[in-house]
């Protein structure tokens, strides 16, 4: 097959399995953060869980992406779902996922590191506002998830672009 046949679809394989995992972190993220502002848990027994419509968009986003992901396992055979975007159809996709993955492990390090001593710093500032700090710290964990797919997908496409 051409270029735009084959090797697209198996660029777009990685392309829409990032877009999806980064949707899916957005709107998980967006749903731990509106749970940790609505929801409560009292001594006294009372308590209210909310998801609030983000929560259903998470888990209306999770059956789509679903359907996306065996609609891709059908469409190209080297897509194993279990392993995503890991999936390799040859010997040169594994090389772009390892040197795309050493990227993620650089940048994921640092912002976790960055995370580590920024989160009890930011304690300090937000100690009156619990909720506040909760819900800065979902998000500060989101961020880092979400940045790590964007370097993921940059990777794959820049060491494709490579070889």
């Amino acid at each position: 097959m051409t270029y735009f046949g084959w090797e697209a679809l198996k660029m777009k394989k990685v392309i829409i399995e990032q877009i999806g995992n980064i949707i899916m972190v957005i709107l998980a993220t967006w749903t731990m953060s509106y749970m940790v502002a609505n929801s409560y848990w009292h001594a006294n027994g009372e308590s209210s869980f909310r998801f609030g419509i983000y929560g259903i968009l998470f888990l209306a986003w999770l059956i789509i992406f679903g359907i996306v992901r065996a609609i891709l396992g059908r469409v190209d055979p080297s897509f194993n779902s279990s392993q995503g975007e890991l999936s390799a159809g040859d010997e040169r996709e594994k090389a772009i996922s390892q040197q795309a993955l050493r990227w993620i492990y650089h940048v994921m390090i640092t912002l976790l590191l960055i995370e580590l001593i920024a989160i009890p710093v930011l304690s300090l500032g937000m100690g009156a506002q619990p909720v506040l700090f909760a819900q800065a710290v979902v998000i500060a964990l989101g961020g880092a998830l979400i940045i790590s797919f964007i370097v993921y997908l940059s990777g794959w496409l820049y060491f494709d672009a490579k070889e």
